[in-house]
């Protein structure tokens, strides 16, 4: 699920460890921190210890689109950690509303609902709408879990130009699921944010013009994962 907070406080470095983010001269408007975001923070902490890359690349007021590749069930929660101070709005399947404190937890990480069988219109509606209100969007555009890589599906792509937005390629590296174990061996965990891909302007929302730009994410998202190898 996505996340979140806010208030007046010096923005970290590009490269840091979540846990501890290191001052700069450079100063930012973020969100008021809830309780449950603090205590949620404060919980994941204890389960991982997180390296995060790149967490420049969510600034600005222009809308964006953060596309990650999926491992578990896990990746969900460690991006949006990653992401702090930033939330990442993302879609979860409508079951998890049908239990009022699993709804209310979904939902004040971010998340609200969407039927994986058949997604409405109004649900692609609600993510550009998102967006267009300069929002950032949690999308993992792979058809199933895995750990290889796949081509992205044009649906992030084509909500991308409907909404005029930037795309943001993400890698995540970590455990597929979150379990008690790490209490007491923390697992590393490493979250990297690519360089952004900006929609042409007055690009048509056509076919074409999606395909090319999954062309250009297939091909972000490829240069995280070699650059990640490369580096160990």
């Amino acid at each position: 699920m996505g996340m979140w907070f806010a208030r007046r406080r010096r923005f970290a470095k590009p490269q840091m460890n979540a846990n501890s983010r290191h001052k700069t001269n450079e100063c930012v408007t973020i969100p008021k921190q809830s309780l449950f975001i603090r205590a949620l923070k404060a919980l994941l902490s204890r389960f991982g210890k997180v390296t995060v890359n790149g967490i420049e690349h969510l600034g600005g007021p222009t809308g964006k689109i953060v596309v990650c590749n999926h491992v578990g069930w896990a990746d969900p929660l460690w991006v949006g950690y990653s992401a702090l101070p930033y939330t990442l709005y993302q879609m979860a399947k409508k079951e998890l509303f049908e239990n009022p404190i699993m709804g209310w937890l979904v939902r004040s990480g971010g998340g609200f609902p969407i039927d994986r069988g058949r997604p409405s219109a109004a649900t692609i509606k609600q993510v550009i709408l998102l967006v267009q209100q300069g929002k950032r969007v949690l999308i993992f555009p792979k058809g199933t879990r895995t750990r290889d890589q796949t081509e992205a599906k044009r649906g992030a792509a084509t909500i991308a130009l409907h909404a005029n937005a930037i795309i943001v390629p993400a890698y995540y590296e970590g455990p597929e699921h979150i379990r008690l174990i790490h209490l007491f061996r923390r697992p590393v965990i490493h979250v990297t944010f690519g360089a952004p891909i900006a929609t042409p302007l007055g690009a048509p929302a056509d076919k074409e013009a999606a395909l090319r730009l999954t062309a250009q994410l297939d091909n972000a998202m490829s240069t995280l994962v070699s650059s990640k190898r490369r580096m160990g």
